[in-house]
């Protein structure tokens, strides 16, 4: 019969006097204990490194989507951006340069006499510059009647070059007046770059 053994008194040199059972149980106990720390040595680092190269697919698969979607619109974008280039040298050309801007007034008057109404006054105000465009408005006051004022502000948005009305008042200066007298901000845009540009408006547009 196997001697009996307290656990206090159990070592490196007392295992053999185990009960077989127990020294099966503690050799199985050493070689789990021995695979797992193998596992965390030998595998740990490399699952680590396969998660990190899962999610480094995850984000390839999301940007090769992302470029595939942007290949295949990409005819599309060109040509809308030639379309929007074109476009864009339209308007240029529709500005006008400074040779043009004294006749560009002298049509805000044509445009008045046309309809028969009277232009009191024409006085240009400090210029605002926007990035690449400036702003050149023009304080006017101009008298007509109302059927004559609407034809007048149809016919500023015909002129061969780009003005627009803003800040638009009407008023009667007396009592005894009939007509109504018209005050507002008429802008006309000049490109910056364009300033030395040649005033014919056939001329190309200077890239």
């Amino acid at each position: 019969m196997a001697k009996n053994i307290k656990l206090n008194e159990i070592g490196v040199n007392s295992l053999h006097l185990l009960p077989k059972p127990a020294q099966i149980g503690l050799a199985a106990g050493i070689v789990i204990l021995v695979w797992i720390l193998a596992y965390f040595a030998l595998f740990s680092s490399q699952l680590s490194e396969i998660s990190t190269l899962q999610e480094e697919e995850i984000q390839l698969k999301e940007q090769y989507t992302q470029k595939s979607i942007q290949a295949a619109n990409l005819d599309t974008l060109k040509q809308e951006l030639v379309q929007l280039r074109s476009a864009f040298e339209v308007l240029l050309k529709q500005l006008p340069t400074d040779a043009e801007i004294p006749n560009l007034i002298q049509e805000l008057h044509q445009a008045g006499a046309t309809n028969g109404m009277r232009m009191n006054s024409v006085n240009p105000k400090a210029a605002v510059v926007d990035g690449n465009i400036e702003k050149l408005p023009y304080q006017i006051s101009i008298s007509g009647n109302y059927e004559q004022i609407s034809q007048f502000t149809r016919d500023v948005g015909k002129l061969s070059r780009i003005v627009t009305l803003e800040t638009l008042k009407l008023r009667r200066p007396s009592d005894k007046e009939t007509n109504l007298t018209l005050d507002a901000v008429a802008n006309t845009y000049k490109a910056t770059s364009l300033s030395d540009a040649p005033a014919d408006a056939s001329a190309p547009v200077a890239q």
